[in-house]
């Protein structure tokens, strides 16, 4: 038999109260949300910066270049510092290009001698036709000793013509500068021809093994001459912006050939849109013509030097960050200044 089971009494309940939630500060969220955009900004505009800067210093360079061209023009004193090279060039050019054309003309009687018994058209034609392929390795091997020539004959020109536009743009390179700094005194000038030269002798050798890099470009399956000519071309423009920079960089305390390879390399996009251009532009078929653009590369390399200086104080500028506030002198008036009235 069943017996009945009294319930038991439950206990007391619990009431469940909501949690109350503070409402968000919509203010501290748009803070926020403004940091996060403006530092997603920030990093896009370093990114840009960053991606974009090399094609921007790589025609800044060819900029510097036609810069250069329009000062030239345009500055006759620059004239008279470019006469005495153009003179000894055009003297030294003249005697190589007829000593080596009587050589190769010796050389073609010796090669052509077998020929003898021949008809004598055939034999003048055949000593036409090597006598015109001398004149063109002559002549080309001649344009390409123009830039080099051109320093070692006319170093001091040089030099001095550098040191002119220098103290034109900012006074500061071997002179005075405009905002009352210390002077520098300027090199010797003779030191600064010897490393003129010695720039130009040890560049002309490297500037061999670039055009030596040309016939092993083209056994690669895939790359054109097109493509092994600009490389070939990008490589000795760098090392063409190095020559022609030498002198201002030594102007400026860089005399080794490590410390000048060194500050070139920072800038080389703007190097080489220099350097290209400038070899482009002394390739040109006319020799008297690449004699005449010798200065005028020279007047380029010293204002792409200038802009290249400018750059780097720019960047020490930002490394260093922002200049605190100078201190208000004292007896100014100004709450906190050591003045009399606010000591103790």
């Amino acid at each position: 038999m069943l017996v009945p089971v009294e319930p038991t009494p439950a206990g007391p309940q619990r009431q469940w109260i909501p949690r109350q939630v503070p409402p968000p500060n919509a203010e501290a969220v748009r803070q926020a949300s403004r940091a996060i955009v403006t530092g997603a900004a920030q990093t896009a505009r370093t990114a840009a910066y960053r991606g974009t800067r090399p094609i921007v210093n790589f025609f800044a360079g060819i900029g510097c270049f036609w810069r250069g061209l329009a000062r030239f023009l345009t500055s006759p004193v620059l004239w008279l510092y470019a006469l005495a090279p153009l003179v000894l060039l055009a003297l030294a050019m003249f005697g190589i290009m007829h000593a080596m054309e009587a050589t190769a003309e010796v050389v073609v009687h010796s090669v052509t001698s077998f020929a003898g018994g021949w008809p004598q058209w055939i034999h003048g034609i055949l000593n036409s036709f090597l006598m015109w392929g001398a004149r063109l390795v002559v002549h080309a091997a001649l344009g390409y000793l123009v830039l080099p020539l051109s320093i070692v004959l006319g170093a001091p020109c040089y030099v001095l013509l550098a040191r002119r536009l220098e103290r034109k743009l900012d006074g500061t390179a071997t002179g005075a500068s405009a905002t009352g700094a210390s002077e520098r005194k300027a090199p010797p000038l003779w030191r600064a021809c010897l490393v003129a030269v010695r720039q130009a002798v040890l560049v002309t050798l490297v500037l061999q093994l670039g055009w030596l890099l040309l016939a092993p470009l083209l056994l690669i399956p895939g790359v054109n001459l097109l493509a092994a000519f600009s490389a070939v071309v990008v490589f000795n423009g760098f090392l063409v912006g190095l020559l022609l920079l030498s002198i201002p960089l030594y102007h400026h305390g860089i005399s080794t050939f490590r410390g000048q390879l060194r500050v070139v390399w920072r800038h080389r996009a703007s190097v080489i849109g220099f350097g290209a251009t400038s070899i482009l532009a002394l390739s040109l078929p006319f020799t008297p013509l690449r004699a005449l653009v010798a200065p005028m590369v020279f007047t380029g390399a010293v204002l792409l030097h200038h802009r290249m200086r400018g750059a780097d104080e720019m960047r020490q500028r930002v490394a260093a960050g922002p200049t605190p506030p100078a201190l208000p002198p004292a007896g100014t008036g100004v709450p906190g200044a050591w003045g009399p009235w606010s000591q103790p």
